[in-house]
């Protein structure tokens, strides 16, 4: 189906942009993003529900809405829109099941949680476990970031530490003054890496249930970013 839009005022345009907002994403499950990159992740992953572009998609099974370029501009997130804004269904939470999992505890930074979830796909942690006060994979800052590493992790939200250890996992949680350097982190079959919040790191909660604490030697600094500490620890670890 296509269909041609030439009012910014049109009821559906309204609501597309309303998808910047977090309740109007979970009222619809649905979210938005900019770009032929993350229009050919969601079309791959099943999750495309219809776009809005300013040229015609041959073959393209969902429904497309003929824009101009001013109403693009409005609904797009993108400073330099591509001439694509896909709207796509919310992914379906699954077990977690992969012999690697990374456990965002309080990661609040849009930027950081995005370049997180693309490090994690790179190294092999296709499973990631999110605690309450992270912010939200559907912020368009983080889908920015992860570069549609959203449509390739399985995200969860109702998995916690206690249950990852009876199942038999490791749980190893940085901390900047950790009893044991990452490169001495013992190779373990099925293990858990915790990142911390920005502030204030990994919770003491947490910190009580890890079964090591593992810090990243530097020097002449107090602590690194936590996405950039976080790409150390996977590649490291993933080796």
């Amino acid at each position: 189906m296509i269909k041609e839009i030439k009012s910014k005022q049109n009821e559906l345009i309204k609501e597309i942009v309303k998808l910047s907002t977090s309740a109007k994403r979970k009222e619809t499950k649905t979210f938005k993003v900019d770009g032929f990159h993350m229009f050919e992740m969601a079309k791959s992953s099943g999750l495309l529900k219809e776009v809005f572009v300013l040229k015609e998609i041959p073959n393209l099974d969902v429904p497309q809405y003929l824009v101009s370029e001013e109403i693009m501009e409005k609904i797009s997130s993108s400073k330099s829109p591509q001439g694509i804004v896909s709207i796509c269904k919310m992914k379906e939470e699954k077990e977690v099941s992969s012999p690697r999992v990374l456990y965002l505890d309080g990661v609040s930074d849009p930027g950081n949680l995005g370049t997180i979830l693309r490090t994690a796909v790179a190294f092999g942690f296709l499973d990631v476990v999110l605690s309450e006060n992270c912010c939200s994979i559907y912020n368009e800052k983080v889908l920015q970031a992860s570069q549609g590493a959203i449509f390739i992790l399985n995200i969860v939200h109702k998995n916690n530490l206690e249950e990852l250890k009876k199942n038999g996992y490791k749980i190893f949680a940085t901390e900047i003054k950790g009893s044991i350097s990452l490169k001495d982190t013992p190779k373990i079959d099925k293990f858990v890496l915790v990142l911390g919040n920005e502030a204030h790191g990994v919770s003491e909660p947490i910190l009580k249930l890890a079964d090591k604490r593992i810090r990243i030697d530097i020097n002449d600094i107090e602590s690194l970013n936590v996405a950039i500490a976080g790409a150390i620890a996977m590649y490291e670890l993933a080796k």
